[in-house]
């Protein structure tokens, strides 16, 4: 049984990674990851940006941004883009998050109601 601290070790979370992208194969615009904040590196128009997304700018996303439908233009974690683009990457911070961190994504939405 693993205690706490090597159950979220940053080692721990590298191995998660790993097991969330196929083959083991981390995606290059993830520079790293933890129980609570994804960081990946973002490029649009205006260049590259690293930008990291906890797990409240996902539940904020969902509460407010995923079903509005009246604009083509989506916020996450302060970074603006092309409604799909930025669905897709909420899409993937939540099965982050869902992976690693489970209950506190349970906190937040019994917190909601």
């Amino acid at each position: 049984m693993q205690t706490p601290k090597e159950k979220y070790s940053t080692r721990n979370h590298l191995d998660k990674l790993g097991e969330f992208y196929q083959q083991g194969d981390i995606a290059d615009y993830v520079l790293g990851a933890g129980k609570s904040f994804i960081k990946i590196r973002v490029s649009d128009w205006r260049g590259d940006e690293d930008l990291k997304i906890t797990l409240k700018d996902v539940v904020e996303y969902y509460c407010k941004w995923a079903d509005n439908i009246t604009s083509g233009c989506r916020v996450i974690a302060g970074y603006a883009g092309d409604w799909r683009l930025v669905d897709r990457l909420a899409k993937e911070c939540l099965e982050w998050f869902k992976l690693v961190n489970i209950e506190a994504l349970r906190i937040s939405e019994r917190s909601r109601k």
